[in-house]
């Protein structure tokens, strides 16, 4: 990341940067794939900028994206005639992405004296809107992982991070690190730390021994019994909150205790293990990563208070205001800190020496990665646990001197063992090498390259084409035994059920249409108008079908249009295109699928060209549509009257069954009709 200085240095020798004038006309989010991007994205339309200030927009768009630790992307500012023009900027929700260029406006309206004291707050605002509004880190990182492999992603209700992945009845839904292979009943084990500590112990697994402790007093007592040092938690906390570690006297023991309490239920009490904390992704029956725990402190100079080298050493290091892999410190309200600092015999407003080292957290601070390190016994105890518990994603807490070496031969023990476990120590750990995460997750989630994904026609065309070319093809997949929701610009028609108009607030049609879980197909159409507006509601479709529109817009934004729906079909898959359009003849090759043409005469000349390359065709000769590709040759009876539609309509609709490789006989059940006006 670029620093302070250097970004804004950029700006000094221009005065003319300074642009009050300028103001936001009106802004547009996409949620999904869009015109500029596959990721979603926000357009703003912008006035009055003068020409010499675009530049240092977009360096000052790029230094936030990057100083709040979002990659830069498509991010991109274009100017037009008389002080008009539009920024692109990657926004995972408006307001991200609305907050974002309002700071980057208001820093390039500051004259350079001013532009550092205002930046470090500026990131501040930012990250405050991404805490509230986004995905968590370890939701998005599994989200990522989706989006490479192709597979859509919707956010099932604002501001929370219950995420479906996937379409149709194929999806797979995630909530943080939970999944919908992971069982209630685990569940609610994990969240009993005795009972956990009986089934691991059970199964043989080392764990240390323990009670529950009703009050202060009794807390003391069992300590006594099975022996100090001992440790005190929360029976149902979580993330170390409510721990402390290593007591060994009643004050501290009665201390820690209401300190659990007000974090849980009931109140552990636990022999104190000796060793380093560590943390232990376990995914799908494999270990995925592992830290290990440090203490938290600060080091004194002589001459500062704790409080404030907590400020500076901690509150204001990169990793605390960017990603929160270091813990933020409210020296205010953090009991835990003060319980410490009280060990120590000091408090916030001590002075300590020079280089004398000042412990503020025992547990919780995993930032150290030491995946490649686990022992093959370790492995094995931490999968185990996993299953014993019922989890299919777990983080084993385990105390151990060295994770290089056996469990149990050098005393270690298990802890915890955690349920929707938080990813982001594995994702960016102050030392050592980020772990693929999210990547594993997803390969848990959608073992095969196909796992996922329904099979899915997506269609741009005309309004009334794309409506007689979406019903029937919807009907030709139900005929062969799909359940298949066809989405037709704003409606939405589900199988077996009345075509009923949205509701106030609910998803885009062609997302609904994708989040229904009886989903065992679907099909979606737009027109240029619509994709432009709403953007795409999938990343990849099987089957797509391309026809020529009416001029609405102007030409170069519709050959955008149709270049990101040839986009969008995966490779393996099929566009079909009706020759005679010098548009999509030129395009067509861009496409990472197969290309079927069809036309009325066999003769023409894309046809014939297409054919040479052992293309498919599909064309009508003597009276029967005939696909053909290479050898292959299959004869279809013409229907003897189209009912009103375009006759390449018609040849389209049977490509497209084609390219699916639907049954022939189910399209005996499909006639052509105006469905458009059925509708």
């Amino acid at each position: 990341m670029r620093s302070l200085n250097t970004t804004l240095a950029s700006f000094a020798d221009n005065k003319g940067h300074v642009c009050q004038q300028a103001h936001v006309l009106h802004t547009h989010h996409w949620s999904g794939p869009n015109l500029w991007s596959s990721t979603p994205t926000l357009e703003a339309q912008l006035l009055d900028m003068p020409g010499n200030a675009w530049p240092a927009l977009e360096q000052l768009l790029h230094a936030l994206l990057l100083g709040v630790g979002l990659p830069i992307l498509h991010c991109q500012c274009l100017p037009q005639a008389n002080g008009r023009g539009t920024v692109v900027l990657p926004a995972a929700e408006p307001r991200l992405g609305r907050r974002m260029l309002h700071e980057a406006m208001d820093l390039l309206n500051l004259t350079e004296a001013l532009r550092p004291a205002q930046w470090q707050p500026a990131l501040n605002r930012i990250l405050a809107v991404m805490d509230e509004d986004c995905l968590g880190p370890s939701t998005a990182c599994i989200v990522e992982a989706a989006t490479q492999r192709g597979l859509p992603h919707f956010r099932l209700f604002p501001k929370g991070n219950l995420v479906q992945l996937g379409m149709g009845a194929a999806q797979q839904r995630i909530w943080t690190a939970e999944s919908d292979l992971t069982g209630a009943i685990g569940q609610d084990i994990a969240a009993d730390k005795a009972l956990t500590k009986r089934l691991l112990s059970n199964a043989g697994l080392p764990t240390p021994n323990g009670e529950i402790a009703s009050s202060p007093a009794q807390a003391w007592m069992i300590a006594q019994r099975i022996g100090l040092p001992v440790v005190v938690k929360p029976l149902d906390g979580n993330r170390a909150r409510g721990v402390t570690l290593n007591l060994h006297d009643q004050d501290s023991m009665e201390a820690a205790w209401h300190l659990a309490k007000s974090e849980g239920t009931q109140v552990m009490v636990e022999r104190y293990i000796r060793g380093y904390e560590h943390r232990v992704l376990v995914v799908g029956g494999a270990v995925v990563a592992a830290t290990r725990g440090e203490q938290l402190s600060v080091t004194g100079d002589g001459c500062h208070s704790v409080h404030d080298l907590v400020q500076t050493q901690i509150n204001n290091h990169p990793r605390c205001l960017i990603d929160m892999t270091v813990e933020r410190i409210d020296m205010v309200r953090n009991t835990k800190v003060h319980m410490e600092l009280q060990r120590q015999q000091l408090t916030a407003q001590s002075i300590p020496a020079a280089g004398q080292c000042v412990v503020l957290l025992r547990t919780g601070n995993l930032t150290v990665d030491c995946t490649d390190d686990v022992h093959p016994d370790i492995a094995r105890c931490v999968i185990l646990a996993a299953r014993t518990i019922g989890l299919d994603i777990a983080g084993i807490d385990l105390v151990v001197q060295d994770i290089r070496q056996p469990l149990a031969a050098q005393g270690g023990a298990m802890i915890e063992v955690n349920a929707g476990p938080s990813l982001l120590m594995h994702l960016r750990p102050v030392h050592g090498q980020p772990r693929a995460v999210g990547e594993a997750i997803g390969r848990h989630l959608f073992p095969s390259e196909l796992a996922g994904r329904i099979p899915l026609a997506g269609l741009l065309a005309p309004t009334e084409s794309g409506a007689r070319m979406a019903h029937a093809l919807g009907a030709w997949m139900s005929a062969s035994g799909y359940e298949t929701p066809v989405a037709i610009g704003d409606a939405l028609y589900l199988p077996h059920q009345p075509h009923t108009p949205a509701a106030a607030g609910m998803a885009p049609a062609a997302q609904r249409a994708l989040m229904h879980r009886s989903a065992t197909a679907a099909v979606i159409s737009q027109n240029s108008l619509e994709a432009v507006a709403q953007g795409w509601a999938y990343l990849q479709c099987d089957v797509s079908i391309i026809t020529p529109e009416p001029p609405a817009m102007d030409l170069s934004v519709q050959q955008r249009v149709i270049a990101a729906q040839l986009r969008a079909v995966r490779p393996g898959g099929a566009v079909v295109l009706p020759a005679g359009s010098a548009q999509l003849e030129a395009l067509a090759l861009t496409c990472l699928g197969r290309v079927i043409w069809v036309d009325a005469d066999e003769a023409h000349p894309a046809l014939q060209s297409h054919q040479r390359v052992q293309g498919g065709t599909v064309f009508v000769r003597q009276g029967q549509v005939i696909c053909q590709r290479e050898e292959q040759q299959y004869h279809l009876p013409l229907p003897a009257a189209l009912q009103g539609w375009a006759l390449h309509e018609w040849l389209c609709v049977v490509a497209a069954g084609w390219a699916l490789e639907l049954p022939w006989e189910a399209l005996s059940h499909v006639q052509p009709r105006n469905h458009a006006l059925d509708a």
